[in-house]
């Protein structure tokens, strides 16, 4: 998928800047793009990354602040879901995509089973999905409605919906497999783009 003129332009402006550079902090920013790819290119509504306690010897406070400033940058939001003494869990995501998943999945089963407030923006609801990993321990798997992953794998994941288990795409599939292929294609796609525009000279970034 293609990006807008201005985010292509903020792109290219953040590769100029860290081309070349071979400091900590450029090696962080390059990784984070990657890593994020399918949300900036893919259209994935989120990206759960695990910022490790030594990676790329800087602190993490630093690396927080980078992450918050770059992502603001590029029209995205993050929230720090769960930390422990050996890694932080941020989430990357575009709020307009995890409201669409949001409304698209029942009030009953967002409610009634999983026991969410109903209209919850995107925003208030991963706020409760951190309270629930920091009270169980346990990453909930609701988490997987922010991270672009096709609603009904999702909830056949966790037995909501009566839907078998066809495939695996990096995810386990339920039902039919077509548009779950369709998404991690999608997704592999966003990722070959985003170190071809990282690494090849002069390359705009909606080649």
């Amino acid at each position: 998928m293609e990006i807008t003129w201005t985010e292509s332009e903020r792109l290219r402006n953040w590769k100029l800047r860290v081309t070349g550079d071979s400091s900590r902090e450029a090696e962080f920013e390059k990784w984070l793009f990657v890593s994020i790819a399918s949300v900036i290119f893919g259209r994935k509504a989120g990206e759960l990354l695990s910022l490790t306690s030594n990676q790329f010897d800087l602190p993490l406070a630093q690396r927080l602040a980078c992450v918050a400033q770059l992502v603001e940058s590029w029209d995205l939001s993050s929230y720090v879901l769960y930390q422990t003494a050996f890694a932080t869990q941020v989430i990357i995501y575009r709020p307009e995509q995890v409201q669409e998943a949001l409304t698209a999945v029942s009030p009953c089963i967002l409610a009634c089973t999983l026991n969410y407030v109903c209209g919850l923006d995107p925003a208030a609801f991963l706020a409760e999905v951190a309270r629930r990993w920091q009270e169980t321990g346990d990453i909930p798997h609701e988490i997987g409605l922010a991270l672009g992953y096709p609603i009904k794998d999702v909830l056949g994941y966790m037995g909501v919906l009566p839907l078998p288990c066809t495939c695996c795409c990096g995810w386990r599939v339920y039902g039919d497999p077509a548009p779950s292929l369709d998404r991690s294609r999608a997704f592999v796609a966003a990722r070959q783009q985003a170190l071809f525009f990282l690494h090849a000279p002069g390359m705009p970034a909606s080649a």
